[in-house]
């Protein structure tokens, strides 16, 4: 489902403080990705929180990871990058692409996780495909945003809409 440009910022305040709560009643994920000409790359960051992203790695069996902590598993980023790639994928122009791992940080209980995409000449048309953390949470939802020259189309995917697509050519 695209969202209406006017309805952008209503929904990021929204958000915003949904993710500052402690406890939080929504479950949400943000993936904004920018397309950067220059570099002919797609600059991803990906904020899901903490605990949630927890939940699910530990259902396919990576328990003890210790994000953010100083005893944090060496194997934690693998298994994250792992996940993200099984739950979020792009086609660049009706062309799949691949991520690669930039790196994570924390932001209070929130984890946002660095990807990109390189040689991408042209943005006209982005499928973009997202269950991430569905399966462990039914109402979860994703919002995905695209920039392209200053440009910004929206997506709202959830465990009933997976799928999208944001075009880009005039």
């Amino acid at each position: 489902m695209k969202i209406d440009k006017k309805l952008i910022i209503p929904i990021l305040f929204l958000f915003l403080g949904v993710f500052s709560s402690q406890a939080h009643p929504f479950y949400v994920s943000l993936c904004q990705v920018d397309y950067n000409e220059q570099n002919h790359s797609l600059e991803i960051a990906v904020k899901i929180f903490a605990d949630d992203l927890l939940v699910v790695l530990a259902d396919e069996g990576h328990d003890k990871l210790y994000l953010g902590e100083e005893k944090e598993n060496a194997h934690t980023d693998e298994y994250i990058f792992a996940y993200l790639q099984e739950k979020l994928r792009f086609k660049v122009n009706s062309q799949a692409v691949q991520t690669n791992f930039v790196g994570k940080e924390m932001e209070k209980d929130v984890v946002w996780i660095y990807l990109e995409v390189e040689d991408v000449a042209e943005l006209n048309t982005m499928d973009v495909s997202c269950n991430l953390l569905t399966d462990a949470f039914s109402d979860q939802s994703n919002i995905v945003q695209v920039t392209k020259n200053g440009e910004i189309k929206n997506l709202l995917l959830s465990k009933r809409t997976t799928q999208g697509t944001l075009n880009f050519a005039d």
